[in-house]
C-alpha cells in the first residue's frame, strides 16, 4: 500500500493508515521542508542496514527504523520501484524512503515547492 507524502504548512507529512501504521510503529511523521537536503527517486535493495525497530520481511516489506551506513534512515516500503527518498539535516531521521502512488510526481511536488520557497 503506497502512502500519504505532502507538503502542509512548511511541512513535509507522511501519514500511515491500517496495518500499515501498525508495521511502521508510526501514524504520522513530520519534518521542516527547511531541513530537506535532497530528494530523489532512487530503489533501495531489500537488504540494507539494521533494523531496530518495525518490520522486516526481504522481498515482502520494509516498514520502520534502521541504521544504514551511520545514518538514521526510515522505510516505509513494498515495492521498491515506487519510493521517494528525502534527506534531511537536523531531524529525527537523516533519510526517509516512502513507497508512494507516483513517486515522480510527487518528488517533483516537494522539488518545486522547495525551490518556490528559496525563490
Amino acid at each position: 500500500m503506497a502512502h500519504k507524502l505532502y507538503i502542509s504548512g512548511g511541512k513535509l507529512v507522511v501519514e500511515f493508515e491500517g496495518l500499515e501504521e501498525f508495521a511502521a510503529i508510526k501514524r504520522r511523521l513530520e519534518f521542516s521542508v527547511d531541513n530537506i537536503v535532497s530528494v530523489t527517486t532512487e530503489n533501495h535493495p531489500w537488504v540494507e542496514g539494521i533494523r531496530v525497530g518495525g518490520v522486516g520481511i526481504p522481498g515482502v516489506i520494509k516498514e520502520g527504523r534502521y541504521i544504514v551506513n551511520g545514518k538514521k534512515v526510515f522505510f516505509a516500503m513494498r515495492h521498491p520501484d515506487k519510493c521517494v527518498t528525502v534527506e534531511f539535516k537536523n531531524e529525527e531521521y537523516d533519510v526517509i524512503v516512502i513507497e508512494v502512488d507516483d513517486k515522480e510526481k510527487v518528488a517533483e511536488e516537494i522539488r518545486s515547492y522547495i525551490q518556490r520557497r528559496h525563490a
